[in-house]
């Protein structure tokens, strides 16, 4: 028998260790993934494959299920007799590594036929032992593998391999790539179902089957930064350890939020709480937010609804949306009110400004952008503001993003979008939304209420029909055609926009109550910021700044003179009853009522201190 003293001291024997406990080294849903890579051992030449995936996908438990087939005698003649050997490159020390890893490979080819040498993040030999431009691991390795003298199969992710491996054309060449992309949510669970009873027998408990489909989706929803199956299973295992720790040998839905709570600060309520629960009154949820645009809101809702109950195609995403309307008429608005309705976060929303992406050369830009802050965040909203001034090319991407449900790069690694909502904003149209709504309130009202059904479906078939030939001037047909759903937005009317000031106001006293203050108003503020604010083609925008210039400001100088106590209580009103409003845009909130006190201020906008006049 050869002697292999290098090999027991810098290696580990898996297939050993493997045959003392099959069960747990048992690798689910990998069978695709072992086959690649007994198939690329069985090569006659480059038999060194490499699996390529994202840190905690399961590319040391597919080599682990490799050991298990052999020690079972079930990975074919040419396997059933070898040996895995893991390199422990820390072991290798800092001083000699190279002289070492000559004499291990000596010792494989010594033992040529009987081992295979697994390394683990096998990039760290790049590198290794390269001071002043001496060989690093990853050259004494490239002759042993051209010459067969050894077998390898390594492992690494796939930002190291493009960084370390990739940057060496000679090494990529003895290595067959394996790729290992993230299990679905079915295999993930399939996978947890599979492993439980390890994690049951370690830490005497038993998982509910609840506990175990939460483990995954909770992950899915709460853990963006990491990757099945590695995230579900440490949920797994430290809901386990907190439960046996405390006495319990049972573990639920209850004990996984916990440790979410633990981990990431988010409240058992907030992820126990389901889709159905969230998704209750949607419609009226929407509508407190988002004024004036019920149609808009009842497609939003009724296209989520369906999503959430399954209904939707299962290899898309959730749902995609194309608004169009003139600029301020909501359409960014429904999208937050939707992220805070379906994730309890306005925030739940990744925004792409698509003019910064109007040169073809932005393409990958784009592409790196977005897919990693979909990894990052796969539930959310996907809003693409301005889609038409993004160049084809981005549309062309986004067509597989629709089509598929998912976004391949150039070396095939998959991102999935089908956990999230796309929205894309246009102001394509405006002109005939304005016109046809301009037509509405032109013609007599009693003509349209005389209006037949038909006639009334004809008159909407045509607007639709006008509005998808300027789309498709723009966009090309495949790409409009696979959007979902298409929603026009109404332009604002006066009376839309006293619902918004009202809102709005509503918002700031909100933000006043964080600092002990309350802002009362009466409907002749209301009825001046309308006034002012009223502005048919730019929709809430000239509200917006006329609240912010006439109520915020001045708020806001009051606020920085005033002690913020609870008692404090405001009172805004208008100190002048006048026909002519434009009298009114000087000083529209002159009198208040502090402290049970009323004091006008002599000049609003530039008070420096509380000394005022007594009235009353």
């Amino acid at each position: 028998m050869t002697e292999t003293p290098l090999m027991d001291k810098y290696t580990d024997d898996l297939t050993a260790a493997v045959a003392l406990n099959p069960d747990a080294y048992r690798a689910i849903a990998r069978d695709d993934e072992i086959r690649q890579v007994i198939y690329n051992l069985n090569r006659r030449s480059k038999n060194n494959p490499i699996l390529i995936g994202e840190a905690g996908v399961g590319k040391t438990a597919i080599v682990e299920g490799l050991a298990r087939l052999i020690v079972r005698k079930k990975a074919g003649r040419q396997l059933n007799d070898k040996r895995i050997r893991v390199l422990q490159i820390a072991a290798l020390g800092q001083t000699d590594t190279v002289s070492k890893m000559l004499g291990l490979i000596q010792e494989f080819q010594a033992t040529k036929g009987q081992n295979i040498l697994f390394i683990d993040e096998v990039h760290t030999i790049m590198g290794v032992d390269s001071t002043n431009g001496a060989m690093d691991l990853g050259d004494v390795l490239k002759p042993a593998m051209a010459r067969g003298d050894i077998q390898l199969i390594g492992s690494t992710t796939l930002d190291e391999y493009d960084k370390f491996i990739e940057r060496d054309p000679a090494l990529q060449r003895r290595f067959q790539q394996v790729l290992v992309n993230e299990p679905t949510r079915a295999t993930a669970i399939r996978i947890l179902r599979g492993i439980k009873g390890t994690y049951e027998k370690y830490h005497q408990v038993r998982y509910s089957d609840k506990a175990v489909v939460g483990c995954v989706d909770l992950s899915i929803r709460y853990i963006a930064d990491r990757y099945l199956p590695d995230k579900a299973i440490d949920l797994l295992d430290q809901a386990g350890a907190i439960a046996a720790t405390h006495g319990k040998d049972k573990v639920g839905l209850k004990e996984i939020a916990l440790v979410l709570q633990e981990m990431k600060g988010i409240p058992v309520t907030n992820v126990l709480r389901n889709d159905n629960v969230r998704l209750r009154n949607m419609r009226q949820k929407l509508g407190e937010t988002v004024k004036g645009q019920p149609e808009a809101i009842k497609a939003v809702a009724d296209a989520i609804t369906i999503a959430k109950a399954g209904l939707q195609a299962p290899n898309k995403p959730l749902s995609s949306f194309l608004f169009l309307g003139t600029t301020g008429t909501g359409k960014t608005a429904l999208s937050k009110a939707l992220a805070k309705v379906m994730f309890d976060d306005e925030e739940a929303m990744v925004r792409f400004d698509m003019s910064e992406f109007s040169e073809r050369s932005s393409l990958d830009h784009f592409q790196e952008l977005l897919t990693d802050q979909i990894k990052r965040q796969p539930y959310c909203i996907l809003l693409f503001d301005e889609i038409e001034k993004a160049c084809t090319a981005v549309h062309d991407r986004l067509l597989q993003v629709l089509d598929d449900g998912e976004l391949r790069d150039k070396r095939g690694r998959s991102t999935n979008f089908r956990n999230s909502i796309i929205i894309m904003t246009t102001n394509l149209g405006a002109d005939l939304i304005a016109d046809k709504e301009s037509y509405e309130h032109a013609i007599d009202e009693a003509s349209l209420v005389d209006e037949t059904p038909r006639q009334r479906i004809r008159r909407r078939d045509a607007f639709r029909k006008q509005v998808q030939m300027e789309l498709t001037n723009i966009f090309r047909p495949e790409f409009v055609n696979r959007i979902q759903h298409k929603i026009v937005f109404n332009m604002l009317t006066r009376d839309i926009i006293e619902q918004i000031a009202r809102n709005d106001l509503k918002v700031i006293n909100q933000r006043l109550a964080e600092h002990g203050f309350k802002l009362e108003f009466q409907q002749d503020l209301i009825d001046y910021l309308a006034d002012v604010g009223t502005d048919v083609k730019n929709g809430a925008r000239p509200l917006e700044r006329v609240i912010e210039r006439d109520v915020t400001a001045p708020l806001s100088m009051i606020i920085l003179q005033l002690e913020s106590t609870p008692d404090n209580h405001y009172h805004t009103i208008q100190t002048e009853v006048s026909d002519h409003r434009t009298q009114l845009e000087r000083q529209p909130l002159q009198r208040h009522l502090i402290n049970g006190r009323q004091i006008v201020f002599k000049q609003l906008l530039d008070t420096n201190s509380k000394e005022g006049t007594k009235v009353g």
